[in-house]
């Protein structure tokens, strides 16, 4: 039935299943993906905010495209004019991206997966953009090796993955989220910015907002927010339910 619905609104070229996250099991739901209706190439073409992307959404993470950081994204622009930007947990460059075409001076986007960072790279050829690159490397290391070398960012922005995805996990987490933003405003330039996200919906806002006050104060830095956003319009928050605000992104010029 919503495919047939899709087909009718959105009138789709194709339409691919991607019904294969663990969390099924505990409904009793099988893993399953494949071809719904028409035809899907192994690359879908789509424009986010003028800016062209690539998208694998067959064997790409979850869909291939983190939709709800749209407008985030989008919020770079302001920042970005001849600024020197280091985006970590880059994936397929989708911040690194935005950066570059915002007029950054340079941007280094980093991940730890080769085969996001091929796409990256892909897209940063679709768009013309010579002003970014990509590297692999583990984010927590080398965000401490940039600490100890004594390297100075415009911009730094964390955008890492779910550090929980269970309860149980919280506190290890909150220990990921501190030390990457204790690491991020040290190589953020006074009167520079950092953007800072978490995708947590175990970390709720508040516990998060914490957590950066702790990295702020361990760093001996002053923050100043200049902007709190959540998730795109398409992903409703209900405000009986808080793990619906799952997506906190927040926005900090860092002083000395």
């Amino acid at each position: 039935m919503l495919c047939d619905i899709l087909m009718e609104v959105v009138r789709p070229a194709g339409i691919w299943e991607r019904s294969d996250v663990p969390v099924r099991r505990l409904e009793g739901l099988e893993q399953t993906t494949g071809l719904l209706r028409g035809e899907v190439p192994d690359r879908v073409d789509m424009v986010e905010n003028g800016i062209h992307f690539l998208v694998d959404v067959k064997h790409g993470q979850k869909t291939g495209f983190f939709l709800d950081q749209k407008w985030n994204r989008a919020a770079l622009k302001p920042l970005c004019r001849d600024a020197r930007v280091l985006d970590c947990f880059c994936h397929n460059g989708s911040f690194s991206l935005h950066a570059a075409k915002y007029g950054a001076k340079s941007v280094l986007g980093v991940d730890i997966s080769e085969e996001a960072l091929k796409v990256a790279r892909e897209n940063a050829r679709l768009n013309g953009l010579d002003n970014v690159a990509f590297e692999a490397h583990n984010c927590f290391d080398l965000l401490r090796e940039l600490d100890d070398a004594h390297e100075r960012f415009d911009v730094v922005i964390l955008d890492p993955p779910a550090f929980t995805k269970n309860k149980a996990a919280v506190q290890s987490a909150i220990r990921g989220y501190k030390e990457i933003n204790l690491r991020g405003l040290k190589l953020t330039r006074p009167g520079g910015f950092l953007v800072t996200c978490s995708c947590s919906q175990h970390i709720l806002p508040e516990m998060f907002q914490d957590i950066v006050n702790q990295a702020a104060r361990d760093a001996k830095k002053r923050i100043r927010l200049v902007e709190y956003r959540t998730q795109g319009y398409d992903h409703p928050i209900l405000p009986q339910s808080v793990e619906t605000k799952y997506l906190k992104c927040m926005i900090l010029q860092v002083m000395e």
